[in-house]
């Protein structure tokens, strides 16, 4: 996992076109913006737009819509209270978060990479629109426990642009998996799991900045996973320690939630290391030869011996690449060990 710099909300119709109607019957939006006003307090900053609107009869965005029929639906007590669900109809389908123009910018913004394993999977398997903060229902996963779920989930975030991320179904989905030192397979991957340590919110009146610093799964696009996660020569990952050996605690909780242990992603990981050990120990011993070379033109074979291999490792470490991370761990650690500085040979001149 590296850290992915999210830009701004971009312009597309979901988020910036008003057009949509809360509902095609005219009966039952004008009782549900009736509903919504109850619920919705016009002094809230992130509604003062939204509450004017829901009053004189205006349109929406479809992402707008989308929120406000969530609103509607799980802020209802009658609907869900005390953290259990109480009704029988279905809960509401998301479905802003499908939109293929938004897909594209997060495929983009995320390299084509999982965003949590950063496999390169869509040539294999279609991608998941995951939900950093669950929509509908919780998961609190205290201690890296599964338990039973807590209703409602964050449902006014179901179409917020900073909570989608671009990811891979087994990252996304819980499923069982082949786990080092494991011998059953173990349920790993998301879904519902959202663990903080206190204060969580629950309502869309609060505001999501609040419960950040309680926060325990990374999120890649807030913090840089590499001060939490020690990525190992082996391909395991374990959570960081300090210099006082004080465990993250969410470097504990995201190893088992994203399943960034599994066997088959331990495997393809210590591929990379192979790979790019392999690499380097071939450019060090061209750059060698170079040095002692007197002949012109093996110089010249060498150099372009040289500068090929050079561009290998640098298309291994492109953004479109994966297991960053990894890679990073493997390539300090052949340059601290090898100990090579002193020829001229560095990360940064390597990879420049």
């Amino acid at each position: 996992m590296i850290k992915i710099e999210r830009p701004k909300r971009p312009k597309m119709p979901i988020y910036n076109t008003k057009n949509s109607k809360l509902d095609r019957n005219a009966a039952t939006e004008t009782a549900m913006r009736d509903n919504l006003i109850l619920l919705i307090d016009g002094a809230i900053p992130q509604f003062e737009s939204i509450f004017e609107r829901l009053s004189n009869g205006g349109k929406f965005t479809k992402a707008e819509a989308e929120t406000l029929k969530a609103i509607n639906f799980f802020a209802d007590k009658t609907n869900f209270n005390n953290d259990e669900k109480l009704t029988t109809k279905k809960n509401m389908k998301f479905g802003v978060y499908k939109n293929d123009i938004l897909r594209k910018h997060l495929k983009a913004i995320f390299s084509n990479k999982c965003a949590y394993c950063e496999s390169n999977f869509t040539h294999v398997t279609p991608p998941d629109i995951e939900h950093f903060r669950p929509k509908a229902a919780i998961n609190p996963f205290t201690n890296q426990i599964d338990e039973g779920l807590i209703y409602p989930g964050y449902y006014w975030l179901g179409a917020d642009w900073d909570n989608l991320l671009w990811s891979c179904p087994l990252c996304n989905r819980k499923t069982k998996q082949i786990i080092p030192d494991f011998v059953d397979p173990m349920p790993v991957g998301k879904k519902n799991r959202f663990p903080v340590k206190s204060n969580r919110i629950r309502h869309h009146h609060e505001i999501v900045s609040d419960e950040e610093p309680h926060r325990l799964l990374i999120d890649p696009c807030k913090e840089n996973p590499a001060e939490h996660l020690e990525f190992q020569l082996d391909g395991l990952v374990k959570a960081k320690q300090d210099n006082q050996g004080n465990v993250s605690a969410m470097g504990e909780a995201s190893i088992p939630a994203y399943g960034l242990n599994r066997a088959d992603l331990k495997r393809w990981r210590k591929e990379e290391i192979i790979n790019i050990k392999g690499l380097l120990i071939g450019i060090k011993s061209i750059l060698i030869r170079f040095i002692d070379e007197t002949d012109p033109a093996i110089k010249v074979e060498l150099e372009d011996e040289f500068l090929m291999i050079k561009g290998f490792i640098k298309h291994k470490f492109s953004p479109e690449s994966q297991y960053l991370a990894q890679k990073e761990v493997t390539i300090d650690e052949f340059f601290i060990k090898e100990g090579i500085a002193s020829i001229g040979f560095t990360k940064a001149g390597l990879l420049s």
